[in-house]
């Protein structure tokens, strides 16, 4: 997709600016920032030194990135999905691809804090199955519901067509009278209806309804948190801005590492041949270059005669590094995460953030109930176009999906810790051994279960116990017996002719 031109950019200012922002996040996750790094050495240095270090600038460091890809767990594993009526078919709206595409929507929404996910259900192309769209939060505009500040009401999209930006809107604020608009932008940055253009179908209607012929939009909007309003852009603010100037940052101490990590050297009354002037940033410089081979021919001033000496280095690159370690370590508090959630390690690049386990579940647990509230709402929408479209009869509210997200596993160190820790309680008398199971078994929710299965543990022990007491059966007792019977056959057998005779006295 082509860059968006400014011509275009939403008309309210408070969407420009959030859109800027999210942008900015969204290239971080891409590896795409390279330009947003030149912008901010530039602001943070003098022309001429900001001119070196804008030509290659560092992007191995990126703390953004790094930390919400460790905290994106919730979807590692699918989640469990049930409705009250068990035989239910739900494969036409939970798609082999739905859940793999969900691990996509966590990471953005974990970094974006919002993102919208698109339900569709392509019935001009004879589908059977509802289909998922990851929408950015940088290309739409979203009015909300009037007493549901949190949920849009109506979205429009800024998408390209053909050689062409078009706007298309969906808007169920006012169910009598639902909106679906294709615009294009003319060359004079107007819009102009495109609708019977681009679908003709479906100009001067609604395309998509429930069974009661109300409109669905097919946005969901997933939050990070729960919330009274559409969008927290602003938050986290402090570490994608953050890791720009770490990146700027580094930078530096590479370029303080190639050129200023030695002794500055200096001449007194000595002009040399090997001089040359450079312009950098529109600044003249006199430079000398050399290397290990060069050879510099030195010519004195002054009839006294001139000297060299030198500066200490002008940078320390190891307490450099640790100082932006340091730095680093501080950004990953603006993710949501305490220090103690945190391990640092010196991996081969460097220095890593590595969030722990604890952390990651930790994490988990505080989105799982917005992550929830909006998977809901997708499986209910999909559902009401899944029983227009394919006949089908599925629950079309919401509350009605009940969704289990898979915890994230412990490591082998953790269980091993727990349950040194769980067998000293049950041996101190205070806990039970179904706290023991439900302890080491994260994944049974209740008591009756821990007692059902302990009872079947039982049982199985018992039966084996009691197997391994049975007596043999008395054909295995003659199999037993058998190879002694023809032993003394054998034994009885008479000589043949080929055996030697004895001789005779």
């Amino acid at each position: 997709m082509p860059t968006i031109p400014a011509s275009i950019l939403p008309a309210d200012e408070a969407d420009q600016h959030r859109w800027r922002e999210q942008g900015l996040r969204i290239r971080l996750l891409n590896g795409k920032h390279i330009n947003d790094v030149r912008d901010e050495i530039e602001d943070m240095f003098a022309l001429e030194i900001a001119a070196d270090m804008q030509v290659n600038p560092d992007l191995s460091r990126n703390p953004f990135k790094l930390i919400y890809q460790q905290l994106n767990v919730a979807y590692l594993e699918p989640p469990e999905v049930r409705v009250s009526d068990e035989e239910a078919d739900l494969s036409t709206i939970i798609t082999p691809r739905l859940w793999a595409q969900q691990q996509g929507t966590s990471l953005y929404c974990l970094s974006l804090n919002e993102v919208l996910v698109r339900v569709d259900w392509k019935h001009w192309a004879d589908a059977t199955e509802a289909s998922y769209r990851l929408v950015m939060p940088d290309t739409v505009v979203c009015e909300a519901m009037p007493h549901q500040p949190d949920e849009p009401g109506m979205v429009s999209e800024l998408r390209y067509r053909g050689d062409v930006w078009t706007w298309e809107t969906w808007d169920v604020r006012d169910p009598k009278e639902p909106v679906f608009l294709i615009e294009e932008i003319d060359d004079n940055g107007d819009r102009v209806d495109a609708t019977a253009k681009w679908a003709p179908e479906l100009a001067g209607s609604y395309p998509y309804r429930n069974r009661a012929g109300d409109p669905i939009l097919p946005f969901v909007l997933y939050h990070k948190s729960v919330g009274s309003r559409l969008w927290s852009w602003t938050k986290g603010m402090e570490l994608s801005r953050g890791a720009l100037r770490l990146a700027a940052l580094w930078t530096h101490w590479s370029d303080g590492f190639m050129n200023a990590a030695y002794p500055q050297r200096y001449a007194i009354d000595i002009e040399t041949q090997a001089g040359q002037s450079r312009t950098i940033g529109g600044t003249p410089v006199d430079v000398v270059p050399v290397d290990r081979k060069s050879i510099i021919k030195f010519v004195s001033k002054g009839p006294g005669g001139g000297s060299l000496g030198q500066f200490q280095a002008s940078m320390d690159p190891v307490a450099g590094a640790e100082s932006l370690r340091i730095y680093e370590q501080g950004l990953a508090v603006y993710a949501g995460l305490n220090p103690s959630d945190l391990q640092i390690t010196q991996a081969q690049s460097g220095y890593a953030i590595v969030v722990s386990r604890e952390g990651q579940r930790r994490a988990q647990k505080l989105v799982e109930p917005s992550f929830r509230m909006a998977d809901q709402k997708l499986l209910a929408t999909a559902a009401a176009l899944s029983n227009i479209y394919a006949g089908t009869d599925l629950p079309e509210d919401p509350r009605d999906y009940s969704i289990h997200y898979r915890a994230l596993k412990a490591s082998m160190d953790e269980r091993k810790a727990h349950a040194e820790l769980l067998k000293s309680e049950s041996e101190m008398g205070i806990a039970s051994q179904i706290d023991v199971m439900r302890g080491l078994h994260p994944e049974i929710e209740s008591d009756e279960q821990a007692l059902e299965r302990l009872l079947r543990v039982k049982q199985i022990e018992k039966d084996l116990a009691n197997f391994d007491m049975i007596p043999d059966s008395p054909a295995e007792e003659e199999l037993q017996e058998e190879p002694e019977a023809e032993e003394k056959e054998t034994d009885k057998t008479p000589n043949t002719p080929e055996d030697p005779q004895p001789e005779e006295g």
